[in-house]
């Protein structure tokens, strides 16, 4: 379609006598309100996320700091890992590993590693275990 015919099948717009197109300041207001208030909820929400994210990370700090200790007790020669309980302190993680001769049988050796430090909901601990053998 071109010419005349396409003009008569344009959109028309029908307005009412006396009344302008758009959005009147209250619509207006309205909206901005409903806007400011969604955009406060997701402000509000931030430093929740934060908390979460610096816990996380503190976690999995204090496992890391159990697994290498562990790691390193399990690459000991077994004659050499002596049974008893021992601790350490590396920055804010204290560490605490026992070896256990004969558990569960006989040839065997239990380490258990626990790892505790002091954060803003208080103590918190993460605990390993393993086996050697001869």
């Amino acid at each position: 379609m071109t010419g005349p015919e396409m003009e008569s099948s344009a959109i028309v717009e029908t307005r009412r006598p006396g009344r302008a197109l758009g959005f009147s300041l209250i619509e207006v207001l309205f909206a901005l309100t409903f806007l400011a208030i969604g955009i406060m909820a997701v402000a509000a929400m931030i430093p929740a996320g934060t908390r979460g994210i610096t816990q996380s990370r503190v976690l999995t700090s204090g496992l890391m700091a159990a697994q290498v200790k562990l790691e390193d007790l399990k690459g000991t020669p077994y004659a050499v890992l002596t049974a008893g309980t021992f601790s350490d302190t590396t920055s804010v993680f204290t560490r605490t590993w026992t070896v256990t001769d004969s558990v569960p049988m006989a040839g065997c050796k239990k380490i258990d590693v626990t790892s505790t430090w002091i954060d803003s909901h208080g103590n918190q601990t993460a605990q390993l275990s393993s086996y050697v053998t001869q």
